[in-house]
């Protein structure tokens, strides 16, 4: 997505041959300020690798920013994370034998690092970076980093499981910026969120300052749009990142890293505030729908639907019938309808849309 760019003095060099476990310490590796570790951390019934906030909480309850592999399972205990010995991979080795490539860069590397701004790197001999996390974002940016023209942010299924989740953060070759359910088909009238800058111009991104400016800026160098004015605080202990949460919602955050490492939050902007928090298409599934609760929102069925799964609602519903009470009406044509007060159907059911096989298999 970025081309390859000169890279800051090396610091705290990872050397080729180095080898993270997940049962021994440390099993991460620090950025010199200590604000941010590439490593392991624990998820259920396992391990995954990735890049956090160090002292944003407990080892179950950290804030992660970068996740590698989230569409493949967790590793189990014993997993190895290796940075090759001739320095042409990144590898996360299982206990079960089964190797996953986490990076391979284009040239040969010598050394890597986990920078204070929250980026892993690969170094080759002349200190170039060939392969940046940055350049690989999930669900989470940091400042410094971009979203690049047709590169998108994903959103985790739960605090707990970074796995890719239900939502999709989208920067359109248009220059719109446009958030959908996942499975979805990936049009303006399909999305749930927008920033209305299509036509903005080429290859704009998605930009995020260290004063906090979250930003939509064109190959010119021109603003397209700010998202959020700077807050104006730059210092080594105050962090921000912007991130496709699990309900869909992209928000910027702000980090203050105090004394006795206290560790304090806030969110500084959202894209959609809680009253409407029921416009995320895709809150709910297949036949439910979306109610407020306060700022949280509630699933419900209709009547004579109940819950596929009843112990998560945002699964959606099923007809509370089976083919045999089918059989058994013989009436032909009971149904009744039913009003549902204060409720609004986005969209109809059914749509004609023009679709090629390969597109219809993305979906």
């Amino acid at each position: 997505m970025f081309s390859t760019s000169r890279a800051q003095t090396p610091q705290s060099n990872i050397t080729t041959g180095s080898t993270l476990y997940t049962n021994s310490s440390p099993n991460f590796w620090p950025s010199p300020s200590g604000h941010f570790a590439f490593g392991f951390y624990p998820t259920g019934n396992g391990f995954r690798a990735g890049i956090w906030l160090i002292g944003s909480g407990p080892a179950n309850d950290i804030i992660v920013v970068w996740t590698a592999r989230r569409i493949d399972p967790v590793v189990s205990s014993g997993a190895a994370l290796q940075f090759s010995v001739d320095g042409s991979r990144v590898l996360l080795r299982n206990s079960n034998g089964e190797v996953q490539l986490i990076a391979e860069p284009t040239r040969t590397t010598v050394a890597a690092a986990i920078l204070d701004s929250g980026n892993f790197v690969l170094y080759d001999l002349s200190s170039q970076t060939v392969w940046a996390s940055f350049d690989n974002p999930t669900h989470t940016l940091l400042v410094g980093q971009k979203l690049a023209t047709n590169s998108a942010l994903y959103s985790s299924i739960s605090l707990t499981n970074q796995s890719t989740g239900n939502f999709k953060l989208w920067m359109q070759s248009d220059g719109n910026l446009n958030a959908f359910p996942l499975r979805s088909i990936q049009e303006d009238k399909y999305g749930y969120w927008s920033s209305y800058t299509s036509g903005a111009g080429h290859n704009v991104t998605l930009n995020l300052d260290q004063d906090g400016t979250l930003y939509l800026g064109n190959s010119t160098g021109s603003v397209v749009k700010n998202l959020i004015e700077g807050r104006l605080s730059v210092n080594r202990t105050t962090l921000y990142r912007a991130t496709l949460d699990v309900d869909g919602v992209f928000r910027l955050y702000q980090h203050q890293i105090g004394t006795s490492s206290s560790f304090s939050s806030k969110i500084l902007w959202v894209a959609i505030v809680d009253e409407d928090r029921c416009a995320v298409k895709g809150t709910c599934g297949l036949n439910s729908y979306c109610s407020l609760n306060g700022t949280g929102i509630d699933c419900f069925c209709p009547p004579r639907f109940i819950y596929i799964d009843s112990e998560k609602p945002q699964e959606g519903c099923k007809l509370n019938s089976t083919i045999e009470d089918c059989l058994e009406d013989k009436s032909g044509n009971s149904y009744n309808i039913s009003l549902l007060e204060n409720t609004s159907w986005e969209r109809d059911e059914y749509d004609i849309v023009t679709r090629t096989i390969s597109e219809a298999d993305d979906l």
